[in-house]
């Protein structure tokens, strides 16, 4: 009988010992915002439609007191609209910031693309025009066709606004 007891005793305890803690759960809400970072530079002359990039998060994102997407969790976006620059014409750049991780492993769909256009240089074209036109007479016509518009180039020290696209249970250590 004592026997059976400390066998039984000794079950329980290994049973114990043996499972881990369950991980309480929260649920990431739709509409949350996660600012991000791309972790390499993309610029529009050399990107490609269809390409992906990696970003993180420059902030942890929190649910109450519990951390669901951890500062630095990375992400994945594709590159959706691209636009060398030409001429005077800026380029144009259209980032979709995908799906990051949350601190379980969970992959959070993300929404809203991010745009922006490179400087066209119109402002300068005009007054370069009227200058050249001042110093150099008739021939200074021309000289607007020296200015050119830029490519975007995006560092990975700006920050983005992404947003979580769906409810989402992540499991919280």
């Amino acid at each position: 009988m004592i026997r059976l007891a400390f066998s039984a005793t000794v079950l329980a305890f290994s049973a114990a010992v043996a499972l881990p803690a369950q991980a309480a759960s929260a649920t990431l809400p739709a509409g949350t915002k996660v600012t991000v970072s791309l972790v390499n530079a993309i610029d529009s002359g050399s990107a490609k439609a269809g390409q992906n990039f990696s970003f993180q998060a420059v902030e942890p994102v929190t649910v109450g007191s519990r951390v669901l997407i951890a500062k630095g969790a990375r992400g994945v976006g594709r590159v959706s609209k691209v636009k060398k620059a030409q001429g005077k014409s800026a380029g144009e750049l259209t980032l979709q910031f995908v799906s990051i991780h949350a601190v379980d492993g969970t992959s959070v769909a993300l929404t809203e693309a991010s745009s922006s256009k490179g400087n066209a240089e119109k402002g300068k074209a005009s007054t370069a025009t009227i200058a050249a036109t001042v110093a150099l007479g008739p021939l200074g016509l021309f000289a607007h066709n020296m200015v050119k518009g830029k490519d975007i180039f995006i560092k990975p020290s700006q920050t983005f606004p992404a947003w979580v696209k769906s409810n989402t249970p992540v499991r919280v250590p």
